[in-house]
């Protein structure tokens, strides 16, 4: 993946406070818990409920981890720690769920603490084990920030099993009979969720998390669909077997129902995207517009003064043979005089006609000041400069101009190796002067650039 992505820097602070608003939440919600895991209190103890909330050990394993959150940025090496920790307790778990062996990670305080009807046990279930494991390893790739790949990769494992918790119990709510091993308390897998959103977004410039903040259209489009796709399956989910288990609606229909609004959701996605595409090459024209405007002369339509230095420096960077013409309508001033300014106006915007038809794709056109013009040629030498001044001498005389016609002096030079534009627009300003003086309505070549403007050669300063 190209490193050269633009990120926007809005949405890259929006996510940093996001992660540090999640850990803050989630050391908040353990501490709770493990407070109503520890106490007779009875308004606390509907922290606990088995059903629905952490169980001890995963509300320890979510002050771990939502403590290497918060110290991510500021200390990564505490942050590490932390993660190592919490990689310790899930693993230890684990290790006893898969041998059956008493691994004494998170040690049984029952006997030692005031009793309360249905306490929940204080082992983590299995698959929430699993998640903070993962959870761990994570966080210590981040505070590393190595092996990005084992990073993503565990996150997106997170991210797919507290996905399948989540859809579990919106089943159970619906009234399905549900005992897969996917369950885990529905507080557990949406604070696994959202932890595992804000690792991600604590470092946003790196990773995945790079498309979601590019500033970019792909990047608009991804903070706006991706949490409507995470949880789209669980709310239909939930949705379908309520319909089913409620209304009394046989599978058949419910699977039919499942089609149509899943199509619906689809097309509607669809639709979104195609709104955002669209507003996207909207603002995009006008951004376009606004710099075209900025870059052109509003009566001739050619390239302005600013556009012109721009391009002419533009120009002298990237190319060897650069020539400069600048032009000067004869005796325009008795042209308004005689005609009018409006007649006037309109005699500019046929020369910046003219002047257009005459060049070649790349080469610049521009109003460089009241009745003056500037051309410039690249790849050109004395020859094709010497054409382009005739070319553009007959179109000038061929031009059936409706008051009386419209004449033009031309000084051309050819840049050097090195020239500054300065130099360059000096010495062709010298050369329209030279055919005003020998009678107008020519072409002149400027002399060579004297030794000074010309760059070193090789070696020398």
């Amino acid at each position: 993946m190209s490193n050269d992505i633009r990120v926007n820097t809005e949405v890259v602070r929006g996510f940093i406070v996001y992660s540090r608003i999640v850990g803050w939440l989630l050391v908040a919600v353990s501490l709770i818990v493990l407070l109503a895991w520890v106490s007779a209190v009875a308004p606390l103890q509907m922290f606990a409920l088995p059903a629905t909330s952490m169980r001890a050990g995963a509300a320890l394993a979510g002050v771990l981890a939502g403590g290497a959150l918060l110290l991510s940025h500021r200390w990564p090496w505490s942050s590490f720690l932390l993660s190592l920790l919490l990689t310790l307790l899930a693993g230890c778990e684990l290790l006893e769920f898969a041998s059956g062996a008493k691994v004494i990670c998170l040690p049984d305080l029952g006997g030692l603490l005031p009793h309360w009807p249905n306490r929940p046990p204080g082992k983590m279930l299995e698959l929430t084990a699993v998640a903070f494991t993962l959870l761990g390893l994570v966080g210590m790739a981040v505070a590393s920030r190595q092996v990005i790949w084992l990073r993503e990769a565990c996150a997106l494992a997170v991210i797919a099993i507290t996905m399948a918790s989540i859809a579990a119990f919106g089943l159970v709510l619906a009234g399905t009979a549900f005992n897969l091993p996917l369950r885990m308390p529905i507080v557990t897998a949406s604070l696994l969720l959202l932890l595992t959103l804000a690792w991600m977004a604590s470092v946003p410039s790196t990773g995945l998390t790079r498309i979601v903040v590019a500033d970019s259209p792909g990047g608009a489009f991804a903070r706006r669909l991706i949490l409507p796709a995470l949880l789209l399956p669980s709310l239909l989910t939930f949705l379908f077997e309520m319909v089913q288990a409620w209304l009394g609606v046989s599978e058949a229909q419910a699977l039919s129902l499942a089609a149509v609004v899943t199509g619906g959701v689809v097309a509607a996605a669809i639709l979104w995207v195609a709104y955002l595409l669209d507003r996207s090459e909207r603002q995009r024209r006008t951004v376009l517009a606004l710099r075209t405007d900025a870059n052109t002369d509003g009566l001739t339509g050619l390239a302005n003064r600013r556009a012109f230095d721009a391009g002419l420096a533009q120009a002298l960077r990237e190319n060897e043979d650069v020539a400069l013409l600048i032009l000067d309508l004869d005796h325009f001033k008795s042209f308004n005089d005689d005609f009018g300014h409006q007649a006037g106006d309109d005699a500019l915007r046929e020369a910046g006609r003219l002047l257009h038809a005459e060049l070649r794709p790349g080469d610049l056109a521009a109003r460089y000041g009241g009745e003056e013009f500037a051309v410039v040629l690249v790849r050109s030498d004395a020859e094709r400069v010497a054409q382009v001044g005739r070319r553009i001498l007959a179109a000038f005389h061929a031009r059936q101009w409706p008051n009386r016609p419209v004449r033009v002096s031309i000084g051309a030079a050819l840049a050097v190796s090195g020239e500054a534009p300065a130099g360059l627009i000096s010495r062709a300003d010298a050369a329209l002067y030279r055919s005003k003086q020998e009678g107008r309505d020519r072409l002149t070549m400027a002399a060579e650039a004297p030794a000074e403007a010309k760059a070193p050669p090789p070696g020398h300063a």
